[in-house]
This record gives C-alpha cells, sequence and structure tokens, in this order.
C-alpha cells in the first residue's frame, strides 16, 4: 500500500509541475489580476478532482476484472490513434510549409 502511495505522490508532482493550460491560465491571470484574485482558481483542481477520483476507484471497483482488461486494451488503441493523427498533422503542416518555401523561393 506504501508503494501506491508514493508512487501516486510522485505522478501527482509530475502532473503538478508540467506546464499546461492551467498553469499557463493562471500565470496569466496573476500576472494581470494580481496572485490574491487568482488564488481561487488555483484551488480548483484540489476541490474538483478529489471527488471524480473518488467515483472513478468507486466504479471501477465494482467492474469484473475482464471489463478493466477490455477497458485498458481500448484506451491503448486511442492513444495509438491520436498519437498517430498528430503525427499526421504534423508531418502535413511540415510539408505545407516546405511547398510555400519553395513557391515564394521560385517566384524570387
Amino acid at each position: 500500500m506504501l508503494a501506491y502511495l508514493i508512487s501516486g505522490i510522485t505522478f501527482g508532482f509530475a502532473a503538478a509541475v508540467s506546464p499546461g493550460p492551467l498553469s499557463m491560465f493562471l500565470m496569466s491571470q496573476a500576472v494581470s489580476r494580481g496572485w490574491r484574485k487568482t488564488l481561487p482558481a488555483a484551488f480548483a483542481p484540489l476541490i474538483s478532482d478529489g471527488p471524480v477520483a473518488v467515483l472513478v476507484l468507486a466504479v471501477l471497483s465494482q467492474v469484473p476484472a475482464g471489463l478493466v482488461m477490455y477497458l485498458r486494451i481500448l484506451g491503448g488503441i486511442l492513444l495509438l490513434y491520436l498519437s498517430f493523427e498528430a503525427y499526421n498533422r504534423g508531418a502535413h503542416s511540415k510539408l505545407r510549409r516546405l511547398k510555400t518555401l519553395r513557391a515564394t523561393q521560385t517566384a524570387c
């Protein structure tokens, strides 16, 4: 049980310190409105994420093991699909930039 707690704290800390949309929003609000007015928004994840995590754990503890394995596989397939789409969009974006660059070089 202690290993799970340490693992959870480690992953939680890593997620908290990584930059993301919420941290960028909080920084911009702190700069424009001041840190005291931004403080309630900073505590919003502490209030909202706790009940969601408890609900998910309560539901998943009642689900049969076979369904949990199916959900894991389905989640993995979803992640592979999303990464494939992100890669393709990046590749197409680079291709468009190259075509635009070549068109402007030949026009000059």
